[in-house]
């Protein structure tokens, strides 16, 4: 059951390879070797994909965690909060604003940072959250991406976009709940998260107005922080 707006599913799932690198196809492979299909954006702004076979949320989570110490590795500690949304992006907005999302993600996997700095509003990034900093963006963020986890965590390997909810949120600004599936190395599943992307326009274009919690996965942190599910600052 999902709550909060944010569903965490750890699920045992057989991949091939454990995920890949940047020149990884960007599937999956689901238990019993079917490959599990990636998401894809229609011109009409839908994201169809589906989950690997067995994706849905442990019936009884101490118990899943006791099975394996990670299981919760990719939880939030928050739910989605902020303004509230007048009702789903439409039209062209709509299309506009999960393009950017899909472009976001396939950015981290494919360890593009022009093209994730690109899709950041102006002052999006605080270049001090990342693990390496090398001057900028683009060269900083290009060298974050996928450094591993402190701690022993699994190191992030590659995210899947599965489906997308877009909400508008008037004056400009829109929030997408996309659900997506992280792929760690060494581990033999791979978990579900819904993580919250708060977009705004500008200059006639839909950009992240900050780091969603896919972005800290990917350059290293064991969890992200309670700021990348929150709006961003003086949205109400």
């Amino acid at each position: 059951m999902r709550t909060g707006g944010i569903l965490i599913a750890m699920v045992a799932v057989a991949l091939s390879g454990c995920g890949g690198g940047s020149g990884d196809s960007g599937t999956g492979t689901a238990a019993g070797g079917a490959p599990a299909a990636a998401a894809t954006t229609g011109s009409t702004g839908v994201v169809t994909g589906k989950l690997p076979p067995g994706a849905v949320e442990p019936a009884d989570t101490q118990e899943e965690q006791a099975e394996s110490p990670a299981a919760t590795e990719a939880s939030p500690e928050a739910g989605a909060e902020g303004p509230e949304s007048s009702g789903e992006l439409s039209g062209e907005d709509r299309t506009a604003a999960v393009a950017t999302v899909s472009d976001y993600i396939r950015g981290l996997d494919r360890h593009d940072g022009v093209r994730v700095c690109a899709l950041l509003a102006p002052g999006a990034l605080d270049l001090r959250t990342l693990p390496r900093r090398r001057g900028g963006c683009s060269p900083s963020l290009r060298a974050s991406i996928g450094t591993p986890a402190s701690g022993g965590a699994p190191v992030w390997r590659k995210t899947t976009l599965v489906a997308v909810k877009p909400e508008d949120l008037g004056d400009g600004r829109a929030r997408i709940t996309a659900t997506v599936t992280h792929h760690f190395s060494d581990r033999k599943y791979v978990s579900v998260e819904d993580d919250v992307i708060y977009l705004e326009r500008l200059g006639g274009r839909w950009l992240l107005a900050k780091p969603s919690a896919t972005l800290y996965r990917a350059v290293g942190y064991e969890s992200p922080p309670l700021g990348a599910f929150t709006p961003p600052p003086g949205w109400s």
